[in-house]
């Protein structure tokens, strides 16, 4: 003969039970959320290393889901002969850090890191190191920038490439950092 169960251990055993199926299902759902979500998951920082990088070469690294790029110019690649033939020349209706503020819009003349998204629809620039005037370019709708990333005043672009917040932390090394819009970007 079979024992009558007891009602306090079966609502034990379905509890036991919800609380595993709640636990799996959040295991299972965690990549989907990573994935909507990039930027939560890393630290907010990112450093990039440059050494081997030559004139008119680049790196591009994923950083808070968006791509940037890491572009050695050349000598007088950021002076565009006439800067009236650039939309922002002073770069002053632009997304970029206080320390971007000058002409080659970096920290250093001979590096210029940048997100590589045209500020027209967001399509991906490519650069071209053998058009010194203009080496980066949208080809959706070929809007033309200069090697500090300015916009030239014909293309279909409104503003110039941004620029993230880094920092430099070696002689050929950058750190990517997350920051505020109060903390200086303007």
């Amino acid at each position: 003969m079979l024992e009558p169960q007891n009602p306090n251990r079966r609502k034990l055993l379905l509890r036991w039970v919800q609380g595993f199926s709640i636990t799996g299902l959040g295991f299972l759902a965690y990549p989907f959320f990573k994935v909507l979500m990039p930027g939560l998951s890393e630290d907010g920082f990112l450093e990039v290393d440059y050494q081997e990088l030559a004139i008119g070469e680049w790196k591009s690294v994923s950083w808070l889901g968006r791509t940037v790029i890491v572009f050695k110019r050349g000598v007088g690649w950021t002076q565009t002969a006439e800067a009236s033939g650039l939309k922002d020349p002073l770069s002053q209706a632009s997304s970029q850090p206080q320390f971007a503020q000058n002409p080659e819009r970096s920290h250093r003349t001979d590096v210029f890191v940048f997100y590589s998204n045209c500020t027209h629809l967001g399509c991906e620039v490519a650069i071209h190191p053998d058009q010194a005037a203009a080496p980066i370019q949208c080809p959706c709708h070929e809007s033309r920038f200069d090697g500090a990333g300015r916009v030239f005043a014909e293309a279909v672009a409104s503003r110039n490439l941004e620029v993230p917040f880094y920092r430099p932390i070696a002689a050929n090394a950058i750190r990517l950092e997350r920051v505020n819009p109060s903390d200086g970007i303007g």
